[in-house]
Order: C-alpha cells, then sequence, then structure tokens
C-alpha cells in the first residue's frame, strides 16, 4: 500500500510540474502575440485574447 501512496505521489508532482511549465510557455506565448499583434490590431487575435481570458487569469 506504500508503494501505491508513494507512486500516487509522485505522479502527482511530476503533473503539478509539467502543468507550472506549460502555462509558463503558454503565458510566453501570449507575451510574444501580445507584442506582434497589440490589442486592436488583429480582430482574430482578439477573438482569441476574448475566448480566454479566464484561462489566461487563471495562471
Amino acid at each position: 500500500m506504500r508503494r501505491i501512496e508513494k507512486v500516487r505521489e509522485d505522479v502527482r508532482r511530476q503533473h503539478a510540474q509539467r502543468i507550472g511549465e506549460l502555462s509558463q510557455a503558454l503565458d510566453e506565448a501570449w507575451r510574444l502575440l501580445d507584442t506582434v499583434r497589440p490589442p486592436g490590431t488583429d480582430r482574430a487575435v482578439d477573438t482569441l485574447r476574448a475566448t480566454h481570458t479566464d484561462l489566461r487569469k487563471a495562471g
């Protein structure tokens, strides 16, 4: 039983680390996109910004 608990703990830790890495990568992608296509300059990107507002603030 301890072995299973240890594996679960390890998997949770790895999962949390990967989520953190993905969140950082996504934040960087949005920063680059904001630089290349500032708000108001590209309707498609503005639509993405509006659609993903909740996700961007969650990170």
